[in-house]
């Protein structure tokens, strides 16, 4: 499937949060256009986890409506890299009260059911498919 592009992180916050009037319309005549040509916007996974940061440690938003501006953007006309493994780790993320990279690799040991996860990180003690060293 041919794509209309790839959808930075700073369009996603201007146009969530704190973006001005004129951003936030050229964001919507963006998806508009490919919701008119029928294609999507690419969307890698880190531009996921800078969003999550940026809303969490730069905005201060709690967990709960992090995970809900980041899920919001699933109703566009795009694709999420890793898409389960994101969707996943945003569970994780508000629900274990993890950092979203924690939550990150747990989910993809749970949706690629790769286990053990090896780690120092005693944050994990909790969870019966990580071992902590």
């Amino acid at each position: 499937m041919p794509y209309e592009g790839i959808l930075d992180t700073n369009l996603f916050i201007r146009y969530l949060h704190d973006g001005t009037p004129e951003e936030k319309e050229k964001f919507r005549n963006l998806i508009e256009e490919a919701r008119r040509k029928g294609t999507t916007f690419y969307i890698p996974f880190i531009v996921v986890v800078e969003m999550v940061y940026v809303l969490e440690r730069v905005y201060r938003l709690p967990k709960t409506r992090v995970r809900e501006m980041v899920e919001s953007i699933l109703t566009l006309p795009v694709e999420v890299e890793n898409l389960e493994v994101v969707l996943t780790a945003l569970a994780i993320y508000e629900e274990e009260n993890l950092k979203f990279g924690d939550a990150f690799v747990l989910a993809t040991a749970k949706v690629k059911g790769i286990v053990p996860v090896y780690t120092f990180d005693r944050d994990f003690r909790r969870f019966s498919e990580v071992n902590v060293l």
